[in-house]
């Protein structure tokens, strides 16, 4: 399992509070866009999986699910937007 080491999360976040400072690492979902935040790189496994289809790091609510990329997923929005577009001015009979 040494390659999923080469994994890294896309940041790490600060909390200040009068007590002190909290860093956290966080990572982005690849699949839905959710952020999950975990206490250290030694646990990361532990709050996020890898996708075996585009090998990013995705949620736990999206991990066992197919492979669905958010960019994939906007561009099928994006297309079936222009599609019931296209439908919609030909059911208004003035083109």
């Amino acid at each position: 399992m040494p390659a999923l080491h080469r994994i890294r999360p896309g940041g790490v976040s600060e909390y200040f509070d009068p007590l002190g400072t909290t860093t956290v690492h966080c990572s982005t979902c690849s699949h839905c866009q959710h952020q999950t935040e975990f206490p250290s790189m030694r646990v990361m496994m532990d709050y996020v999986e890898i996708c075996r289809g585009c090998m990013k790091l995705v949620c736990l609510g999206c991990a066992g699910k197919p492979c669905r990329p958010y960019e994939k997923e906007v561009e099928r929005q994006e297309a079936e937007a222009r599609l019931a577009a296209k439908v919609q001015a030909r059911t208004w009979g003035c083109y």
